[in-house]
């Protein structure tokens, strides 16, 4: 059994907590149905709340979620955070990041992020998949995912490989060597929770984005394939 840490670097909507799961819950979710035998232990830290980080070697890796934050904010917590990371990275600990969770470790590993003058990237979208690591299984050409951001990755760290991304968000995964994985979209999104932020978030997204966004969401996406992939990754030696 893997022993992961959530670290929490967001909560929901105040307006949606009630209807949904928090970030860690829906991770739970995620990957509890992609393992038949139960393969990791997740333990949820919320960092953005006041807890401490853990104990690296107390723990085989780190899963990093979204937040509504931004990373060049630049807060004492999210600095400790960064700090955590390239302690972690030194160490080659796994580390997964998500939304936000894939900005910080841009940001603290040499990388940089930036608000996009693109605007809001929202709703299902499709990358190609320009790179295939052993823990990608199974293999896809293309990945459909939910997105919800403004922010991206503009540069990336050094020997981070870029694994997808599209004209709009060029690197929307990388990783680097077998330890780290790290994506901008959002597998553990379900389409009625991001119908309901959508909603939330319409003034700001702009209406023509939003109802794109909205139609998007009636097909299927990638999200229970990555959530396979977070498995693999985690319990791949």
């Amino acid at each position: 059994m893997k022993r992961v840490a959530i670290l929490q670097t967001g909560v929901n909507n105040p307006k949606m907590s009630a209807s949904y799961p928090d970030y860690p819950g829906m991770f739970r979710s995620l990957i509890g149905q992609a393992q038949s035998t139960p393969m990791i232990e997740l333990i949820s830290f919320p960092i953005l709340e006041g807890s401490s980080l853990p104990e690296i070697d107390t723990f085989d890796g780190f899963l990093i979620t979204g937040s509504a934050s931004g990373v060049y904010e630049n807060t004492s917590w999210m600095k400790s955070l960064f700090a955590f990371i390239r302690e972690a990275h030194k160490k080659k600990k796994k580390i997964a990041g998500f939304c936000f969770g894939h900005q910080a470790i841009a940001v603290a590993l040499g990388g940089a992020v930036v608000k996009s003058e693109k605007g809001w990237g929202v709703g299902i979208r499709k990358h190609s998949i320009s790179d295939t690591k052993n823990w990608m299984r199974p293999e896809k050409k293309d990945l459909e995912l939910i997105y919800m951001h403004q922010d991206q990755v503009i540069k990336l760290p050094d020997s981070a490989e870029v694994l997808s991304g599209d004209e709009f968000c060029p690197f929307s995964a990388f990783s680097i060597g077998e330890h780290i994985l790290s994506m901008q979209g959002h597998p553990e999104f379900s389409a009625e929770f991001t119908q309901d932020l959508i909603a939330l978030r319409t003034r700001n997204i702009g209406q023509e984005k939003a109802t794109i966004a909205l139609e998007s969401l009636s097909k299927s996406h990638d999200g229970p394939i990555v959530a396979q992939w977070i498995v693999n990754f985690f319990c791949d030696t």
